[in-house]
């Protein structure tokens, strides 16, 4: 009996410090429970993506299937430190998460945005933006109106007080990145000279690869977006294998626009990812009742 209480505790007390399973972060709006369209994904994604051009704030907003027995302040937060919403040395990420089957909606605030939307300013907008749309089943307006809220604040509070001086980082990395500028050029033009002079495939290829490993590595060093890197190393590593005098560029930059059009079906493409900002549990929730019952794929 004493050993299977004990081995009750352990369980309890792996299941109380475990994770949550958390979605993928596949874009500024994750649909998880099925409540939004494409076209009205699309549209706040657009919206997400003005405010963070225009201050750096990263908006994300999701929808979950459930909380898996969490409370939405507790799984808020956590999610929200998982995906690393906002910018890293700003920590200026907002999370807006509804979770129809549990009946709980919340914002998740960012330690760099406390100062500028306080819990009480979180709760006045899913009170007046949010559940007012949600209780005409119009989950979509609901959203956009909150993040039209977040926007207009942001723009006159944090890009006024915060943005005009924000320090940029220049570290090592960075430098050193920037000063293989040259250095690639130089490379790009002595492999362009010596591939007209019809050298062996196998130099051909060397020089190839550096060129484009190169290029990949500054690409990743600003953006630090590995696909995006790894793309522009292949692609560079092709045309400068191909540069010779008999290459027909037209065609080569052509073949590789229509490869890289087929890359999804939408018109735009966009690889979204946290820059890592971090969350200490600052926000508002609120219960939303029945008024979602029945939508999504629940």
């Amino acid at each position: 009996m004493f050993r299977l209480l004990i081995l009750s505790l352990v369980f309890i007390g792996v299941y109380a410090f475990a994770e949550p399973k958390f979605p993928e972060l596949t874009g500024r709006v994750v649909d998880e429970a099925g409540l939004l369209s494409k076209a009205q994904e699309q549209s706040l994604a657009d919206m997400s993506g003005t405010i963070e051009r225009d201050s750096t704030v990263q908006v994300v907003v999701v929808t979950l299937k459930s909380l898996d027995g969490y409370d939405i302040a507790e799984y808020g937060y956590q999610l929200a430190r998982y995906w690393k919403v906002g910018q890293r040395d700003e920590d200026n990420g907002i999370l807006i998460m509804i979770a129809p089957k549990d009946r709980k909606v919340r914002i998740e605030i960012g330690y760099g945005l406390e100062a500028f939307i306080t819990d009480a300013e979180a709760y006045e907008m899913i009170q007046s933006k949010m559940l007012p749309r949600f209780k005409e089943k119009d989950v979509y307006s609901g959203i956009r109106d909150t993040i039209d809220a977040i926007g207009t604040i942001v723009s006159k509070e944090y890009q006024h007080d915060y943005g005009a001086y924000k320090p940029v980082h220049m570290n090592t990395f960075y430098i050193v990145a920037i000063a293989l500028i040259p250095f690639l050029l130089i490379v790009f033009l002595a492999g362009t000279y010596y591939f007209s002079k019809q050298v062996t495939i196998a130099f051909k290829l060397v020089v190839s690869v550096i060129i484009g490993g190169i290029a990949g590595f500054l690409v990743w060093a600003f953006s630090h977006i590995i696909i995006i890197s790894g793309i522009v190393a292949l692609i560079v590593a092709i045309i400068a294998y191909y540069s010779d005098k008999n290459t027909d560029y037209g065609s080569l930059i052509t073949d590789l626009g229509d490869s890289a059009g087929n890359i999804g079906s939408g018109d735009s493409f966009e690889i979204f990812s946290g820059g890592g900002g971090d969350f200490g549990g600052a926000g508002a929730s609120a219960d939303i009742g029945s008024v979602l019952d029945g939508l999504g794929s629940l």
